[in-house]
């Protein structure tokens, strides 16, 4: 029978997952996809051009994505697949342990739990995809301890080792794993099997890495990064990327945050907490259950390092907690059954069980019902405004991209928004495509940066430096869209970078975007020192190619822009060359470059009073001959629909 309620346990969870089928990428998840498509289409390479965590999750969404295409939907399908199959385990395991009572419970606690909106579980984060492993592995132990195989063991090592690829902080595991594998009592060299296993997994990497000429990148990706700010994030966190710690928690909020982070998992940790102290007081602390407690404490430990406590650490906790917690609940479930003799310390532990999860199921309930509107969980739980800055408009905004620039084009997105780069199907400027605009300006005001060079800082290793200079793209091209997607930043600071001039485009829902201004470029060449990438359009005329020369009395606009603009880069302060540029800018109607043009120089005061009084003038002027030009053809069109046989010139 057990067997068939495996089954169910597992089309159970698949029916927990259906709510959240539409449910669109995550933040996280998103910048992972876009990065997976860059891979797949050769243009990155992961740790070498982008520090990156775990190469695991990566295989997966290549996997998806190589098949099916980075749709999300594929994605959530296979996480459905992928959370319903841990369930399976997690019962499997809970069998063994305690019985079937507790394992029918914790796999539909598991089920349940690893969904939760409120904890990030419905969009498959790394914390996620790391539990199968870590449950397969343990059931491998198990059943290596009935048939006495070393041969299981090796393979719980490896799927173990597997964990550690998938997500780095899975190592803190390795204690209670060992003391599981001692506690299986299969062989005195059962460990070494299970250590050289889970290394041999680690190694293959590092050796493809080494070959690649990748080796310290991928080292450097994998484990210098993670060190410093999980064992102190206080001292260390100041050196990283301002992005890499957004989130960070300060003393006042962080009570609140572990709070509602907590809600939905008070229950477990209550019935968690029961089962420890009663093995302890039973003296039933095996060392396979020792195992278990050590890998509690570490899951736990996972939530509080880098200080930053985002809700999907919760997720490292939900299948140790469910595997603990379902001890007791097999207990209460048993005690029930002779309801006239409990005892009151036996009625309190029931009454304070059922009100945590009465109160868990008041609370969440309501994220469990499917939506036609893939944003309605969002919604729920962050709110319209939310919701609206954070998935709707960048999409928007990704769309505008798509439908304005080229497929060659490359744009910058400073801030956290990976919708933007992800659905613009555009690359991003430079290989690290998700940093805040102060990140960007620190990082590539070097001549040869680097994204992981503060390791430098904080490893002071006096003869070595661990990171390797790349190349700056920032000197040899530009972004052809800058977008300010967290609303800071100032333009004029990638313009120094840059050398190039950029003017505003729509602020679609609050993010400035500028784009590449290559005319006014060109025409603001002539007041900068030479540095400016359009300057070669006006340097190095030829004499023979000189229009002035050639032909001093233009007969058509064109041809007078032309001259205009040379007489400007022979001497751009003088007032009659800017004002016959702006003649010939009306002429050929080009309002909008002799706004720029004539704006820049006011703004910036780069000529004197009087001329900006005269260019002043002539803005008016534009003003007036654009608004007559566009009267007189609102005027040309009604009248031709009044009589089309006449046409009015």
């Amino acid at each position: 029978m057990e067997y068939y309620i495996s089954i169910v346990i597992f089309l159970f969870g698949i029916i927990t997952w259906i709510p959240f089928l539409k449910t669109p990428y995550c933040q996280d998840l998103s910048s992972h996809t876009y990065y997976a498509g860059q891979v797949i289409r050769k243009k990155i390479t992961l740790f070498k051009d982008v520090p990156s965590y775990g190469i695991g999750h990566f295989l997966h969404l290549i996997l998806i994505q190589l098949f099916f295409g980075k749709d999300n939907k594929y994605y959530n399908r296979f996480m459905c697949l992928w959370c319903s199959f841990s369930a399976f385990i997690v019962y499997w395991v809970i069998y063994n342990l305690f019985g079937l009572t507790a394992a029918i419970a914790g796999g539909i606690l598991y089920a349940l739990y690893i969904v939760n909106p409120r904890i990030d579980g419905n969009w498959g984060p790394f914390e996620t995809i790391m539990n199968l492993p870590l449950l397969a592995s343990i059931l491998l132990l198990q059943q290596a301890s009935k048939t006495d195989s070393l041969l299981l063991v090796a393979l719980s090592g490896m799927i173990f080792g597997y964990t550690i690829l998938i997500k780095q902080t899975a190592v803190l595991y390795f204690p209670g794993y060992i003391l599981m594998v001692l506690g299986s009592n299969i062989s005195s060299s059962a460990c070494y099997v299970f250590g050289g296993s889970f290394f041999l997994v680690n190694l293959i990497p590092i050796i493809y890495y080494w070959i690649n000429g990748i080796f310290w990148e991928y080292m450097a990706s994998n484990w210098l990064v993670m060190l410093p700010s999980a064992i102190n994030p206080k001292k260390y966190n100041k050196y990283y990327p301002k992005l890499w710690v957004r989130g960070e928690k300060n003393k006042e909020i962080k009570k609140q945050v572990i709070l509602k982070n907590s809600i939905s998992l008070l229950p477990v940790i209550f019935l968690t907490v029961i089962t420890f102290i009663t093995l302890i007081a039973a003296s039933d602390l095996s060392l396979i259950y020792l195992g278990l407690t050590i890998c509690t404490i570490a899951s736990t430990w996972m939530i509080f390092m880098r200080g930053t406590l985002f809700p999907h650490y919760w997720l490292n906790m939900v299948p140790w907690l469910i595997i603990m917690a379902s001890f007791s609940l097999s207990k209460i479930i048993s005690d029930l059954a002779t309801w006239p003799s409990l005892n009151v310390l036996q009625l309190s532990i029931i009454v304070t069980a059922f009100s945590l999860f009465t109160f868990s199921i008041y609370t969440d309930w309501k994220y469990y019902i499917p939506h036609k509107d893939p944003y309605g969980f969002i919604r729920k739980f962050n709110g319209d405004t939310f919701t609206q800055s954070n998935y709707i408009t960048p999409i928007k905004i990704a769309e505008y991209i798509k439908q304005t620039t080229n497929s060659e084009d490359k744009i910058l997105v400073c801030g956290w928004t990976p919708y933007i780069v992800l659905y613009s199907d555009r690359d991003s400027f430079t290989p690290n495509a998700f940093l805040y605009a102060e990140d960007y300006l620190e990082l590539y005001s070097k001549s040869n940066p680097n994204q992981l060079d503060f390791l430098n800082q904080i490893y002071k290793f006096k003869k070595f430096k661990i990171i390797k200079d790349q190349e700056n793209p920032f000197k040899t091209d530009f972004p052809k869209l800058i977008i300010f997607s967290d609303g800071k930043g100032n333009i004029s600071d990638f313009e120094k970078l840059t050398n190039m001039y950029y003017s505003k485009e729509e602020q679609l829902g609050g993010y400035p975007m500028f784009r590449a201004d290559e005319e006014l470029s060109t025409l603001m060449a002539a007041f900068e020192n030479g540095n400016n990438k359009s300057i070669q359009k006006t340097k190095n005329i030829d004499s023979n190619e000189n229009e002035l020369s050639s032909n001093p009395y233009p007969q058509d606009w064109d041809s007078a822009l032309k001259i205009s603009k040379q007489l400007l880069a022979k001497d751009p302060y003088n007032i009659e060359h800017l004002l016959t540029l702006g003649e010939c800018l009306i002429g050929t109607r080009n309002y909008g470059l002799l706004f720029r043009f004539y704006n820049r120089l006011i703004e910036n005061k780069m000529v004197s009073t009087t001329s900006r009084l005269g260019l002043l003038a002539k803005l008016g002027e534009a003003i007036v001959t654009r608004t007559n030009s566009k009267r007189q053809k609102r005027s040309s069109v009604i009248f031709s629909s009044l009589n089309p046989r006449i046409r009015w010139y």
